[in-house]
């Protein structure tokens, strides 16, 4: 989602914007390795101090890559599925697709074939009173850094589909990449890809890669 679907990362957005100096220490810890993803998007988000409408109001400013909607249509038109697979937090995520004229639903709906929304697998946030927490409902063993595993879901769902598409464009796209069938890349994983003699088609827009499936 961040940076594929959103513009911007959305978690790194709100840092920036609260200019929340702890959350890019924690991040730069998260990025030596010294604490899992979970460690860091919870110690994260705690920090963040604001009434919830002003916290919506800060998610409503960040960009979207409009033409994803098309891409859903397009993919529609074809009977092909979607699911998005994020380490974000569906507090963001569901009200920005919601801005799209997108409704989420939780990612097992992707195999009952017949939707009339987004399946997305995506770490917990909520906010009260007391603040902003965050939950983790797809941890898995699998993987001991990560929140929410997107190669788990990749090996889940492949037995119900005849090829699986990768769309992505960061380092936790990685591992789900080198097993899919097709991969379009852009930015960190793009990079990664090429690096690793991997084949992909890079991208700009979703409109690049409907070019490519036409």
């Amino acid at each position: 989602f961040a940076g594929t679907i959103s513009v911007i990362d959305t978690g790194i957005a709100v840092i920036d914007g609260l200019k929340l100096e702890k959350a890019w220490d924690r991040e730069q810890v998260w990025r030596r390795g010294e604490i899992d993803s979970m460690q860091c998007l919870a110690g994260q988000w705690a920090m963040v101090d604001l009434p919830p409408e002003e916290l919506y109001a800060l998610l409503d400013s960040f960009p979207l890559h409009e033409d994803f909607r098309d891409f859903v249509s397009f993919l529609e038109e074809r009977r092909a599925h979607i699911v998005v697979v994020s380490d974000g937090l569906d507090l963001y995520l569901d009200r920005m697709l919601a801005r799209l004229g997108l409704t989420a639903c939780d990612g097992e709906r992707v195999l009952d074939r017949q939707y009339d929304c987004i399946p997305r697998f995506v770490n917990h946030g909520t906010i009260d009173e007391n603040g902003i927490t965050v939950s983790f409902p797809y941890r898995t063993p699998v993987c001991a850094q990560c929140g929410n595993c997107k190669l788990h879901h990749l090996f889940e769902l492949r037995p119900h589909f005849s090829r699986i598409l990768y769309v992505g464009d960061g380092h936790s796209d990685m591992c789900p990449a080198k097993y899919a069938d097709v991969l379009f890349a852009r930015s960190h994983l793009a990079e990664d890809a090429a690096r690793r003699g991997m084949p992909y088609f890079p991208f700009e827009s979703f409109d690049d890669i409907m070019q490519v499936l036409r």
